[in-house]
């Protein structure tokens, strides 16, 4: 539930790694290279120029694409929400009509995917 910082080496996820805890990052990180009509057209237009790097001669964009994905830390949400953990597990159960058993049977797991769209972040330059 700390983003991209789990895998930090002085992150939020170190306490939780010295406890014997699997911790993985929420989000996703890699270069991408994108062709938009809109850029091409700015560029006939002199209103962007090439730099080489970012945007090239063909009108190709680089750049940094992060998916962020939601991650539920269940009892957090529980807490919030003044419920017992087990009471949220099974609404959550329930209202996904049982699409997610775990959330019953798995309850030494304290995180949940929920089934809703991300994020996407795109980043040109430093």
């Amino acid at each position: 539930p700390w983003g991209h910082l789990a895998a930090t080496h002085n992150g939020p996820g170190v306490a939780a790694r010295e406890k014997g805890v699997h911790v993985q990052p929420s989000i996703a990180v890699s270069k991408t290279e994108m062709l938009m009509p809109e850029v091409v057209q700015a560029m006939q237009a002199g209103r962007l120029t090439v730099d080489g790097e970012i945007l090239r001669e063909n009108g190709v964009l680089t750049a940094i694409k992060c998916a962020i994905e939601p991650v539920w830390y269940l009892p957090g949400i529980a807490k919030r929400f003044n419920l017992e953990e087990s009471v949220l597990r099974r609404n959550l159960f329930e209202h996904t009509g049982g699409m997610f058993p775990e959330l019953i049977t798995r309850t030494d797991l304290s995180v949940f995917l929920p089934p809703i769209g991300g994020s996407t972040a795109i980043i040109f330059g430093d």
